[in-house]
C-alpha cells in the first residue's frame, strides 16, 4: 500500500513539477524584450511634442488627449477584458495579439494626417498593450516557485526600466533630428515628416518581435480552484470581486497603499524632464542622457536587490515579504525625493534622483507578485487587470495633474522651480501614507498567502 501510495506521490510530483530553469528564465528574457518594446512605444509620442503641435495644429489640450486619456481610458477598459481571456484561453495567442496590435497602431500614428488619425491610433496602442501584463505575470507565476518569484518578476520588470531609459537616452537625439530635417524619404513610402518616420521605425520591429512568444511553452496553470475555464467575462470580475471580499483587509491595504506610490512614480516621472529643463536650463539631450543614465542604474540596481532580498525573506518563511519591503523603500525614497526636487543643484538632483529611483522602482514587481501569490490562478489574469484599471490607473492617472495643481496654488511664485516643489509635496504626502497602508495590510497578507499554500498543495 505504502508503495502505491508513493508510486501516485512521483507521478504528483512529476506532474506539477516546475520546468527547467533555463526554460524559466528564458521565458522571462522574451517577455521582459516585449514589456521593453511596449514601454518604448507608449511613450515616444512624449519626444515629439512640438512637431506634432505644429503640423497638425493641435492644441495641447488635445496633445493631453493623446498622451494620457485615450490612451490610459483605453489601456484600462481593454485591459479588463482581456485580463480574463488570460484566465480562459492560451496567453502565448493573447499576447501575440495583442503585441501585433499595438506595434502595428505605434506605425500607423506616423501615417497620421489629422489629429483624429493620431486618436485612433493611440487608441490602438492602448488596446494592443492591455494584453502583455496580465498574461505575462500569469506564465511567470506557473514557471516558477514562490521562493523564487518575486526576482523572476522582477527580471521581467526591466523590460519597463530599460524601455523608459531607451526612450530618455534616445529621446535628445530623436529631438535634435526632428528640429533639424523636417523630413525623410522612407522606401516605398516616400517622403515623410521625420516625427513620422519616427513611429514607423519604433513600432514596425514589434510585428517581427511578436513571434518570438511561440519559442516559450504554455506553462500548466496551478493553484486553480475551479477548473471551469468556460466562465463568462462577468462571471470572472464576480468570481473576483466575491473572492476580494473574502481577503477584504489585504486588498484594502494593497490597493490603497499602490495607489498613492502609483501616484508620485507617475505623477514624477512624467515632470522630471520639464523640471530639469526649468530649474537647470538644460537642454533635451543632456536632459535625455542625464534621466536616462539614471533612470537604468536605478531601476536595475532596484529590480536585482529587491527581487534577491523579497525571495529570502521569503525562504525565510516571512510571508508578508512584498509588502514588508517596499514599506521600508517608500519610508527611504521620502527624503530623498524631497531632497532633489528641491534642490538647486543638478548633481544633488541625480544624486537624490538615483537614491530615490533605487527605492521605488520596484511597485510593479512588489505589487503584481503580491496578488499573484495570494489570488488563485483562474482569476490572477483577472486581477492584474482590475488592479491596474482601478488603483493602478486612479493612482497613475492623479499623480501628474497633482503635481501641476500643487505647483499652481501653493508654488506660483517660485518661477521654474514650482512643478520641483510640487513634485517634493507629492512625495511628502503619498510616500508615508503608501507605507502605512502597506503596514496595515502585513498580518492580512501573511493570512492570505498561508490560505494560498494550503489549496495550491
Amino acid at each position: 500500500m505504502s508503495e502505491a501510495v508513493e508510486s501516485m506521490q512521483a507521478v504528483r510530483n512529476e506532474a506539477t513539477a516546475y520546468p527547467p530553469r533555463s526554460v524559466g528564465w528564458y521565458a522571462v528574457f522574451v517577455l521582459a524584450l516585449l514589456y521593453l518594446v511596449s514601454i518604448l512605444d507608449r511613450f515616444i509620442i512624449t519626444l515629439l511634442v512640438d512637431p506634432i503641435k505644429r503640423d497638425l495644429g493641435i492644441s495641447d489640450v488635445q496633445f493631453g488627449m493623446l498622451h494620457g486619456l485615450a490612451f490610459a481610458l483605453t489601456f484600462s477598459l481593454f485591459g479588463l477584458i482581456l485580463g480574463t481571456l488570460a484566465d480562459r484561453f492560451s496567453r502565448r495567442w493573447v499576447i501575440f495579439a495583442g503585441v501585433a496590435v499595438w506595434s502595428l497602431a505605434t506605425a500607423m500614428c506616423g501615417l497620421a494626417q489629422r489629429f483624429w488619425h493620431l486618436l485612433v491610433a493611440r487608441v490602438g496602442v492602448g488596446v494592443g498593450e492591455a494584453a502583455l501584463n496580465p498574461c505575462a505575470t500569469s506564465m511567470i507565476t506557473d514557471l516558477f516557485p514562490r521562493e523564487r518569484l518575486t526576482t523572476a518578476m522582477a527580471i521581467y520588470g526591466l523590460g519597463a526600466t530599460l524601455g523608459s531609459g531607451c526612450a530618455y537616452f534616445f529621446g535628445g537625439v530623436i529631438v535634435d533630428l526632428v528640429a533639424r530635417t523636417d523630413t525623410i524619404v522612407v522606401p516605398v513610402l516616400g517622403t515623410m515628416r521625420s516625427w513620422q518616420a519616427v513611429f514607423l521605425i519604433v513600432g514596425l520591429p514589434g510585428l517581427l518581435l511578436a513571434f518570438l512568444i511561440f519559442t516559450l511553452p504554455e506553462p500548466a496553470r496551478r493553484g486553480l480552484l475551479n477548473t471551469d475555464r468556460r466562465r463568462s467575462w462577468t462571471q470572472s470580475y464576480a468570481d473576483l470581486l466575491k473572492f476580494i471580499g473574502q481577503k477584504k483587509r489585504f486588498f484594502l491595504c494593497h490597493y490603497t497603499a499602490f495607489a498613492f506610490a502609483s501616484a508620485v512614480v507617475a505623477g514624477c516621472g512624467t515632470w522630471y524632464p520639464a523640471h530639469m529643463g526649468r530649474t537647470f536650463a538644460w537642454g533635451p539631450s543632456q536632459i535625455g542622457l542625464a534621466l536616462g543614465i539614471t533612470l537604468t542604474t536605478a531601476g536595475i540596481a532596484s529590480q536585482v536587490i529587491g527581487g534577491r532580498a523579497i525571495d529570502a525573506m521569503f525562504r525565510r518563511g516571512i510571508r508578508d515579504a512584498q509588502l514588508r519591503w517596499y514599506a521600508g523603500c517608500l519610508l527611504v525614497a521620502t527624503p530623498a525625493g524631497i531632497i532633489a526636487n528641491t534642490s538647486t543643484s543638478p548633481w544633488i538632483f541625480l544624486a537624490c534622483l538615483c537614491l530615490f529611483l533605487t527605492a521605488v522602482s520596484s511597485l510593479p514587481t512588489c505589487a503584481s507578485t503580491a496578488l499573484n501569490l495570494v489570488t488563485p490562478n483562474e482569476l490572477r489574469g483577472t486581477g492584474i487587470a482590475f488592479f491596474s484599471g482601478t488603483a493602478g490607473l486612479l493612482g497613475g492617472a492623479s499623480g501628474p495633474m497633482l503635481i501641476a495643481l500643487f505647483a499652481e496654488l501653493f508654488y506660483a511664485n517660485a518661477g521654474g522651480r514650482g512643478i520641483g516643489f510640487g513634485m517634493a509635496t507629492l512625495v511628502a504626502i503619498c510616500c508615508p501614507i503608501g507605507a502605512l497602508f502597506l503596514a496595515l495590510g502585513f498580518r492580512a497578507m501573511r493570512e492570505a498567502v498561508t490560505d494560498a499554500e494550503r489549496w495550491a498543495n
